[in-house]
């Protein structure tokens, strides 16, 4: 090799370092298997300190986009709650419950047909068990009403001694009436059940239970 082509060399291996260096490898780590030295280069199959792999980028994507997709769970509405560890149960089903509320004051001067197209008055508050509950200590009767999904608290009254609970038309329906939350006036509910037998129980339960709160 004549003089002038050993520069050429040196000066191609200054290069080739240099560029290396800027990629931040270390002289030391270069391997004898680098173009220059007979060999084939080590950048493409060493990735660079501290950068993880594309594969496990999408693992991890993956793990969050599957703890992103389970379901929330879901209270066990059937243990009761909060406020019920010194009540019994004395009866318990699946029930809906619709509060009636009338319409504003002035809505008799509206015209038939606006009256027709107003929406029905029974506003549902809530689907989930319903539950009479009886204090151990007082006695007292109450029901219960958690809704599903979440159990937020729907229908909480206690059940009136001196009206008659029975069955609806429709056969599935039974009307209560408790007092508001206020405490100074009356409200309607319809509790909603799935067959008229469980209705008939349900309208049972309550005529049996209502006594107790009889002063």
């Amino acid at each position: 090799m004549c003089l002038k082509e050993g520069l050429q060399r040196l000066d191609q291996v200054s290069i080739y370092i240099f560029l290396l260096v800027a990629r931040g490898i270390k002289i030391n780590d270069l391997r004898q298997d680098t173009p220059f030295f007979g060999g084939a280069s080590s950048l493409a199959t060493t990735p660079a300190t501290g950068t993880p792999e594309p594969e496990a980028n999408k693992n991890d994507e993956e793990q969050e986009a599957d703890e992103d997709a389970k379901p929330q769970d879901q209270l066990n509405l059937s243990e009761g709650g909060p406020g019920e560890e010194d009540e019994e149960v004395l009866h318990e089903v699946r029930a809906k419950a619709l509060k009636f509320v009338p319409d504003k004051p002035g809505s008799d001067s509206e015209s038939q047909d606006t009256k027709k197209d107003n929406k029905s008055p029974w506003k549902t508050q809530g689907v989930g068990p319903l539950r009479l509950l009886k204090h151990k200590t007082t006695g007292a009767v109450r029901m219960l009403l958690r809704a599903e999904p979440r159990g937020h608290v729907a229908l909480n009254r206690a059940v009136l001694p001196n009206f008659e609970y029975k069955v609806e038309k429709g056969g599935k329906y039974v009307k209560v009436m408790t007092g508001n939350d206020a405490g100074n006036g009356l409200e309607t509910w319809m509790l909603q059940v799935k067959t008229n037998d469980a209705a008939k129980a349900l309208a049972e339960a309550l005529e049996t239970a209502k006594s107790a709160n009889k002063k």
